[in-house]
């Protein structure tokens, strides 16, 4: 099993599911990738949501393979998510995975900037921010940080899943908006199993309910990878 942390977080806050992990009998890696502290740095120095950082969960992915793995399993936490899910589309490597474990997944960047904007209030007046004017910061953005909203749209884009998905998002989530995780599962109701959890904290679902998210890990792991399987 290949764990992919989330923006600005570290490898630690994959340590959560780790322990079901090892109690299935998977070997594990908790991997770092550019950018990360320790890590080589991309030409740009920033963050793309996945869009480059695939290429380093894909070495992750022949690394495992090339030790012996006949498949894998992934999880991805918020930007991690997006970085799994970039991978999927990406990778010839992503017929090897057999299942995909996502929490609290940034899977369209676009929501989660919209979202945030709607939280905040311009300075002097205290109104709201207009989503005109948030349109327009995106706009911006994409010209100078070379983004395509499009690409960064990663339900959009789930016709070319085909993995089973084990979906995880707390109801009230700050951060990444629930909806964004509701309209995945809505998408492709044939992969996904949603795991929605009270709660208003970002990847924190483990730390609600860890017996309930622990049961749901084992029992999505004994469905896609049994455990005489990966012996």
């Amino acid at each position: 099993m290949i764990l992919v942390h989330g923006y600005n977080a570290a490898s630690t806050e994959t340590l959560r599911t780790l322990a079901a992990v090892a109690a299935h009998g998977f070997p594990a890696l908790a991997i770092s990738y550019r950018n990360d502290p320790g890590a080589p740095r991309s030409p740009d120095g920033l963050r793309h949501w996945g869009a480059t950082e695939w290429r380093d969960l894909e070495a992750a992915t022949r690394y495992a393979l090339e030790q012996g793995a006949t498949g894998v399993v992934l999880a991805g936490y918020s930007m991690g998510g997006a970085v799994v899910a970039s991978f999927l589309l990406s990778s010839p490597l992503a017929a090897r995975v057999r299942g995909v474990v996502l929490d609290a997944p940034a899977l369209d960047l676009g929501a989660v900037i919209d979202d945030g904007a709607e939280d905040r209030t311009l300075p002097v007046l205290g109104t709201s921010v207009p989503p005109a004017l948030t349109e327009v910061a995106k706009g911006t953005a994409g010209l100078r940080y070379h983004l395509d909203w499009g690409d960064l749209d990663y339900v959009d884009r789930a016709g070319g899943l085909r993995s089973p998905i084990l979906l995880f998002h707390q109801r009230g989530d700050p951060t990444v908006p629930v909806r964004v995780s509701e309209r995945l599962a809505r998408a492709r109701p044939d992969l996904v199993t949603f795991e929605r959890f009270d709660g208003h904290g970002h990847v924190q679902s483990w730390n609600v309910d860890r017996p309930r998210y622990e049961r749901a890990l084992r029992a999505f792991l004994d469905r896609v990878a049994p455990a005489r399987a990966a012996a």
